[in-house]
C-alpha cells in the first residue's frame, strides 16, 4: 500500500470521525433546548420571547416597587463647569 493510499484511508477515517462528533453535538444542542423550558430561537439564533398565553395575565410581581430617595440635603449640588466652558458643546456650530 503506497503512502497516498495510507494518507487517503486515514483522511476518511478522520472525516468519519467529524461526522460523528458533529453528529453528537448536534443532537445535545437539540436536548438541551427542550430542557431549557423550549426555548425557542429564530433564524439568527436570538431567543424568541413569548409572552403568557392568551386570557392570562401576567403573574404579579413578589417584590414591590422601590421608589428612590429623595436627595438629602447634606449632599451637595454638582459642580457648574467653571471657565465659560460648555459642558456639552454643539458641535456643528461654528467657531466664532
Amino acid at each position: 500500500m503506497g503512502f497516498m493510499d495510507k494518507a487517503k484511508k486515514l483522511a476518511e477515517q478522520a472525516q468519519e470521525k467529524l461526522d460523528e462528533a458533529q453528529k453528537n453535538f448536534n443532537q445535545n444542542q437539540q436536548g438541551g433546548q427542550e430542557q431549557a423550558g423550549g426555548q425557542r430561537f429564530d433564524e439568527h439564533g436570538r431567543p424568541i420571547e413569548e409572552g403568557p398565553p392568551a386570557g392570562e395575565a401576567a403573574p404579579p410581581s413578589a417584590e414591590p416597587a422601590e421608589t428612590p430617595a429623595p436627595p438629602q440635603a447634606s449632599e451637595p449640588a454638582p459642580a457648574e463647569p467653571t471657565g465659560g466652558a460648555d459642558s456639552n458643546p454643539d458641535p456643528f456650530k461654528p467657531i466664532e
